[in-house]
């Protein structure tokens, strides 16, 4: 319902079945920073094929494409038996001391859908005009919504989080209460003299560190939402 009112969704797919790695259109494989295939999923168990690594019956593609790329497959095991190249620069490439990934990277940048994705770019590339300069303002970071929606958004998240977990809300309250309790009590009917301005003076000065401490309590947002951010 979401993608269908035009927005982007993004989310994670561990293990997925060949059911749900039907429905991609598009199929990028990347291990160590390098891209290892990138193209139409439907295509991608020709190109493997093609470069000698068959797919087995009745296996996953998915799980087919993470076994090659760990090198830990039957497919590795037979290309490197029965697939044996010829010219001297692929034997080198494919000696020992190479890595699977090494090899399949550069088997990719040897592909027709390199190049084909090459000719894509340089006519972007060329149609954007890249020798004219390029503004200050593409420089600039921008957001597709403002302030103000960003911040409805943001607190109206931080509500649900509040309602459903209303265990640290409680307990924050509590000991609002508490604290402000014990310092009424503490410095309950201070005089209007030198004294009583110096309780004062020591009421506020409590009240200000305890605020300040309170408020370190927002470092665990930052923590727990760091590897989902990550």
């Amino acid at each position: 319902r979401l993608s269908r009112r035009g927005r982007t969704i993004i989310f994670s797919i561990h293990q997925p079945r060949y059911s749900i790695f039907k429905l991609f259109d598009s199929l990028t494989l990347l291990a160590l920073g390098k891209v290892l295939y990138h193209g139409p999923a439907k295509q991608a168990l020709e190109y493997f094929h093609s470069i000698g690594y068959e797919c087995e019956p009745f296996n996953n593609p998915a799980d087919f494409f993470l076994d090659v790329i760990n090198g830990d497959s039957t497919a590795v095991a037979a290309s490197k038996e029965v697939h044996r190249p010829v010219d001297t620069k692929r034997v080198a490439e494919e000696n020992v001391d190479s890595s699977v990934v090494d090899v399949l990277h550069q088997k990719y940048l040897d592909s027709s859908l390199y190049q084909s994705t090459r000719e894509a770019l340089s006519k972007v590339e060329l149609g954007q005009g890249s020798k004219q300069r390029i503004s200050k303002k593409g420089h600039e970071i921008t957001y597709a919504n403002g302030f103000l929606t960003q911040l409805y958004w943001v607190s109206k998240r931080s509500l649900k989080n509040l309602i459903r977990n209303p265990q640290a809300s409680v307990a924050q309250i509590a000991v609002t209460v508490i604290l402000a309790l014990v310092v009424g009590a503490i410095f309950f009917g201070a005089k209007l003299d030198r004294s009583g301005i110096q309780n004062r003076v020591g009421s506020l000065f409590f009240v200000t560190t305890n605020q300040c401490f309170s408020s370190v309590s927002a470092i665990e947002l930052f923590i727990r939402d760091k590897k989902l951010f990550v």
